[in-house]
């Protein structure tokens, strides 16, 4: 458990760092910005389409822990600004929640072992329980990947609206914080954009010790 820690944070500040380092270069950042403001371009062209684009790929990110909507937060800001982006991204987070807590609850352990190690769905099966109270599911919510949750949470058949209300409150401080990397980005403030980051690898170390 505590390699699995070390690997995750590890490789979170690793990106970090990579991302801070090409923000703070002028040549890699002014590329990178090209492809930002042909997306928003590309989005302008078709506003309501970009919109429900970027909440699916949202909640897909909610749904397989492989894939992040966090790298498309800059052109989402440049299209809609922080708080439209934030409140997107929050919808799409809130949605993928509901695919994952479904899944478990009404496809059941096959399909969920799909996007989640069945080891793992059982670790945290057992850890959690049916009757867990409110506080524990939320330190749970905040502690692991909010996907894992989602479908462990379904197969114990757990209160959905227990389970959604504590998703819509967790969700809200990774929104944040992912908005405001995109904001740091686009800006090319390489300062705020590492000072952010290292909160952000910072507070997951401390929530997954």
């Amino acid at each position: 458990r505590h390699l699995r820690l070390l690997l995750r944070v590890a490789a979170l500040a690793a990106l970090v760092v990579a991302a801070g380092l090409v923000v703070a270069s002028d040549t890699l950042h002014a590329r990178l910005a090209e492809g930002v403001a042909w997306g928003e371009a590309l989005i302008a062209r078709a506003p309501v389409a970009g919109m429900a684009a970027f909440v699916v790929l949202s909640a897909l990110s909610a749904v397989f822990a492989f894939f992040s909507s966090s790298l498309l937060s800059p052109v989402a800001i440049a299209a809609w600004g922080v708080p439209g982006t934030l409140a997107l991204l929050w919808l799409g987070w809130l949605l993928g929640g509901v695919v994952t807590y479904g899944t478990g609850r009404f496809i059941g352990r096959s399909a969920a072992s799909l996007f989640v190690d069945e080891g793992t769905l059982a670790q945290w099966e057992a850890r959690i329980g049916s009757r867990a109270n409110v506080s524990r599911v939320l330190l749970f919510q905040v502690a692991m990947p909010s996907e894992v949750l989602g479908y462990v949470l379904g197969l114990l058949r757990y209160p959905f609206r227990i389970y959604i209300a504590v998703l819509a409150v967790t969700e809200i401080p990774y929104a944040l914080a992912v908005v405001y990397l995109g904001e740091s980005f686009l800006a090319g403030n390489a300062a705020a954009f590492m000072l952010i980051g290292a909160a952000v690898v910072a507070t997951t170390a401390a929530l997954y010790a």
